[in-house]
């Protein structure tokens, strides 16, 4: 797996260390990946999540948000595989995070300066830990505290595995707003969230409508800074390959918001 990951820093040859950790229980499948830039000082840092429809495995980060300023996390994290359900891939999310927060210090990185991400099921599970002010709160952290959510085709409603997995008596595409669905969470306390999806049928059922939804619901509010950007002839599987400006720009924003 760490090989796979050296490939997402071939656009920065020499300007990253490359290393594994465990979080949480040491589990299996509960590893961070870290790139932590070299020569650098309270830099601020990616946390993402890949996607996989919480029964894929793996780890990334899209391609070019590894500048040599930013630190670039990817999490691996416990599947819906028969043993563990996406409840535990949700309670990972959550750990990795706490890792992160309690840890990068160490690295070098700002705990105040980290960002949320992830594609398709692990935009599900950034906006759960950016949105459900509960899940950190147990560990005593603050979900507001991110400098930025950015969720690339993500499911807005309660993942469609999860509900397999809790056994709903519903359609796959029906949609469910309960404790598991990011949009229960709208407020505009939230930290600035970018959504990105492709086009309307092309991308996932409902997918870009839950998108859109959530987004004017955030301004409904009154949340002060949210974006919902479609890309037109992308389908769900390139979604993310097309992404990587519009993140770099919104991380820029925000660290300049900050700074500001």
């Amino acid at each position: 797996m760490l090989e796979n990951w050296k490939s997402f820093f071939l656009l920065q040859p020499g300007k990253y260390e490359l290393s594994k950790v465990f979080y949480g229980q040491g589990l299996p499948k509960q590893e961070l990946y870290l790139g932590i830039p070299k020569g650098k000082k309270d830099f601020p840092s990616i946390v993402w999540f890949h996607g996989g429809g919480l029964v894929g495995d793996g780890a990334d980060v899209p391609m070019k948000v590894p500048n040599g300023e930013y630190a670039a996390v990817g999490v691996r994290y416990r599947l819906s595989d028969g043993h563990d359900t996406g409840l535990d891939s949700l309670e990972d999310a959550v750990l990795s995070v706490v890792w992160v927060l309690e840890h990068i210090r160490e690295y070098g990185g700002d705990p105040e300066r980290v960002f949320l991400g992830g594609t398709s099921a692990g935009a599900w599970l950034a906006a759960m830990v950016g949105m459900n002010p509960e899940l950190l709160a147990q560990y005593g952290y603050d979900n507001r505290k991110f400098l930025g959510l950015m969720l690339v085709s993500g499911q807005m409603g309660t993942h469609f595995q999860l509900k397999i997995d809790l056994k709903y008596k519903k359609e796959a595409w029906a949609p469910v707003i309960d404790e598991y669905a990011p949009l229960n969470y709208v407020s505009k306390d939230l930290p600035p969230i970018l959504l990105i999806t492709g086009e309307p049928g092309l991308d996932m059922p409902t997918r870009v409508e839950e998108n859109a939804y959530l987004a004017a619901c955030l301004r409904e509010v009154g949340h002060p800074d949210v974006r919902h950007c479609i890309l037109g002839g992308h389908a769900h599987g390139i979604v993310h390959l097309s992404s990587d400006m519009l993140l770099l720009e919104f991380i820029d924003r925000q660290l300049r918001k900050q700074k500001s």
